[in-house]
């Protein structure tokens, strides 16, 4: 199967809202779902925010990967800042550690939703988006790429590590308010030449 790999646009909010929350297991709608104003729900504020210029959920920081027009896939991701921030107030406390994991790396690509849609699946998509994450890094001359991913979610793992990524820390990750056992999340990294 050809897959192309393309910027997202303000209309590809629907998939990259699906993207994150397949590859949130859902925990990240719940949260927009309590942002949400009385005339919103999760999906519609996530929809909202990606559909913004700004922001780390932005359309501008996505990547789709289409086949013959169906989009299959996508990731959202960026170069995280050079001089690490401090965890902010606003940070919901199951993402503190998360976001303690993402300060391990400043400068790197950051690789923070991917997800192929189920149809996508063994398509080779997460592959594609992969390479296109690190492409992006290259150009940007970032000195790696860094992810975090729930170390329940061996399957990714597994994918993460035949792609040269390897395991730098971990936290813990507390998912039981969202119907998940206590994890830990798993920073992982694969450094560029």
């Amino acid at each position: 199967m050809t897959l192309t790999i393309r910027k997202a646009t303000p209309d590809d909010a629907p998939i990259l809202v699906r993207v994150v929350d397949m590859a949130s297991e859902g925990v990240v709608p719940t949260l927009w779902a309590e942002m949400a104003p009385p005339n919103m729900d999760g999906i519609g504020v996530g929809r909202a925010m990606v559909a913004a210029k700004d922001g780390e959920f932005s359309y501008r920081n996505g990547f789709i990967a289409e086949h013959d027009g169906m989009k299959l896939g996508g990731l959202i991701g960026y170069v995280l800042p050079t001089t690490p921030q401090p965890v902010g107030p606003d940070i919901p406390e199951v993402f503190v550690g998360v976001e303690e994991l993402a300060q391990l790396t400043p400068g790197y690509w950051y690789i923070n939703f991917m997800a192929a849609v189920p149809e996508g699946r063994r398509q080779g998509v997460g592959a594609a988006l992969l390479n296109e994450a690190e492409e992006q890094a290259r150009e940007g001359s970032c000195p790696g790429l860094a992810l975090i991913v729930a170390a329940t979610n061996e399957t990714a793992i597994s994918i993460y590590r035949r792609a040269g990524y390897t395991e730098r820390a971990r936290r813990p990750f507390d998912l039981s308010d969202y119907g998940e056992d206590p994890t830990e999340a798993v920073l992982m990294v694969k450094e560029l030449d």
